[in-house]
């Protein structure tokens, strides 16, 4: 095989080495992208159901929850997501107190977890028309408005290790 055969079996007819994806392929991952994000919110509710929160941490069917922050357990720090499941779990029954108490921001993360079920499902609904410009931006706003919050929450709580 000489160079020439070479090249053009290396280059489609595109000229392109690499095409992006087909049209229904992108709406196919899109689609899917929804679907996982759908799938890891209404299991984030629905384990909230069932996980008893305490001081000490979470319970389920009475039997302590073996899942703890990695980092909080190995070096004695909370991440920025310490204290979320055991908040999720009073919110869902709607003590917003306790929500409060166990983080900050539970409360808008909670909130943020529950709008992504109706969006994503107009999302799917939607399909190759997609959803409105106008709803994408509100979304992408208000998530990255709360990802921001978590971050200043925690560099907040760094700070005060610090100083």
């Amino acid at each position: 095989m000489d160079l020439t055969e070479m090249q053009e079996m290396a280059v489609p007819r595109s000229g392109r080495a690499f095409a992006p994806p087909a049209e229904g392929a992108a709406q196919r991952h899109a689609a899917v992208a929804h679907a996982v994000v759908l799938s890891i919110c209404a299991a984030t509710l629905a384990g909230a159901f069932l996980l008893r929160p305490d001081e000490d941490g979470l319970s389920l069917l009475g039997y302590r929850w073996p899942f703890d922050c990695w980092l909080h357990e190995t070096l004695g720090i909370r991440c920025g997501l310490c204290g979320l499941s055991r908040s999720f779990c009073s919110l869902v029954r709607g003590d917003i107190a306790a929500g409060l108490h166990f983080h900050r921001l539970g409360p808008a993360v909670f909130a943020l977890f529950c709008l992504e079920i109706p969006y994503r499902l107009g999302a799917l609904a939607a399909g190759s028309r997609g959803i409105d410009a106008r709803w994408a931006r509100l979304h992408l706003g208000v998530v990255a408005l709360v990802c921001a919050a978590i971050l200043v929450n925690w560099m907040v709580y760094l700070g005060g290790l610090i100083l």
